[in-house]
């Protein structure tokens, strides 16, 4: 087997989700509000976050860049502004195929207008990812959905957007997101409700498919999650979701949990989902499957993430030689300045199945977000 040295790729699909760095819980902030104008992270930051960006983050403070459009704008009481501009190198290599693909992955712009204790959310940009992607190059709103906030521990949200089960890892190629649906261009019509405590925050939700489009056969779910705050820099958490589609009856149910300190973190998440095909035999057999990955990063300055990571599943536990695979690897994220992101990873990923011809796949991302 030849080892590729070449910076490159994972994906068909990599995630176009704005970034939720988790790591920051270790820096004592345990929860997304702070920064994040949505209560479970990611997407559009508050003004604070903005500034967090800078003096946390990133390897050189520039405070000109933390502005919207990295100072050509700027935010007002109202109005704030946001965005993603991402590109990825991609590569694969095996004893049969040696692949690789650069392409632009997301490019939007994302704007929240307050009225009164109402945020009305909304992107506008255009469907990106491999050539192969369907509608490539298409109008697209990823999310928008209005926010009440009349009570500053809760928000309650309703609209199109990501459900939020276990981790919210930017990268939806994770065994724990892809392959349990939670992927690129997985988001639906939903009602949330997010209450914050001292020692933690509770999340139920709803998805109501995609009733913009009649056809679309994406499930119908109900979610429950809950995270417990420990010490204040760490967190641990649990999530279940039953949901329905007119093939599909699941059932999933997760922990994970994000522990350290400002220099390391160590964060994991464990998925177990039982699952039915009630199309072609609703009285049949359940499938059972796990699902897994674990992240160990050290940050020897600012704005430098250096990690090794290990995922893990088995889509069929009754036949895990056929559906256990494993993918042991290393990555870095960078923050050389505000609101820019490079980030690199390499996996040796081996399929029991077909265990004489692992893969080596990597990607190179680098991330504007404005």
């Amino acid at each position: 087997m030849k080892i590729t040295l070449t910076l490159s790729l994972i994906v068909l699909f990599l995630n176009p989700s704005t970034h939720a760095w988790v790591e920051n819980v270790g820096s004592g902030y345990p929860n997304c509000m702070a920064c994040h104008i949505s209560p479970t992270g990611g997407h559009i930051l508050t003004d604070y976050g903005r500034a967090l960006s800078s003096e946390l983050m990133s390897t050189i403070k520039t405070k000109d860049f933390q502005n919207p459009f990295y100072g050509l704008a700027k935010n007002t009481d109202t109005i704030k502004w946001g965005g993603d501009i991402r590109a990825a190198q991609t590569r694969i290599e095996n004893d049969q195929i040696k692949r690789g693909s650069s392409f632009l992955m997301q490019n939007n712009i994302e704007a929240a207008a307050y009225v009164k204790d109402f945020v009305f959310v909304a992107t506008v940009g255009t469907t990106e990812g491999p050539s192969r992607v369907p509608n490539k190059g298409e109008f697209i709103s990823e999310r928008h959905y209005i926010m009440y906030q009349g009570d500053p521990t809760a928000r309650v949200r309703v609209g199109k957007f990501r459900q939020n089960f276990g981790i919210n890892d930017p990268n939806h190629t994770r065994f724990t997101k892809q392959d349990l649906g939670f992927g690129s261009y997985s988001e639906t019509y939903q009602l949330e409700y997010f209450k914050a405590f001292s020692f933690g925050e509770g999340v139920l939700s709803t998805s109501l498919g995609r009733i913009d489009q009649p056809r679309n056969t994406r499930e119908k779910n109900v979610m429950g999650q809950f995270t417990h705050y420990l010490g204040g820099k760490s967190r641990l958490g649990a999530n279940v979701l039953l949901g329905e589609s007119p093939s599909t009856r699941r059932a999933i149910y997760g922990i994970n949990g994000v522990f350290g300190s400002k220099k390391h973190t160590l964060r994991f998440e464990l998925d177990y989902q039982v699952s039915q095909n009630i199309a072609s035999n609703p009285k049949g057999e359940k499938t059972h499957g796990l699902f897994g990955n674990i992240i160990l990063g050290t940050r020897p300055f600012d704005g430098f993430f250096p990690y090794l990571v290990y995922e893990h599943k088995q889509m069929d536990l009754d036949q895990s030689r056929q559906s256990m695979t494993t993918a042991p690897g290393i990555g870095f994220q960078f923050f050389p300045i505000s609101h820019v992101e490079v980030q690199f990873e390499h996996q040796y990923r081996t399929a029991l199945a077909t265990k004489d011809n692992p893969s080596h796949r990597s990607f190179l991302v680098v991330h504007l977000y404005h």
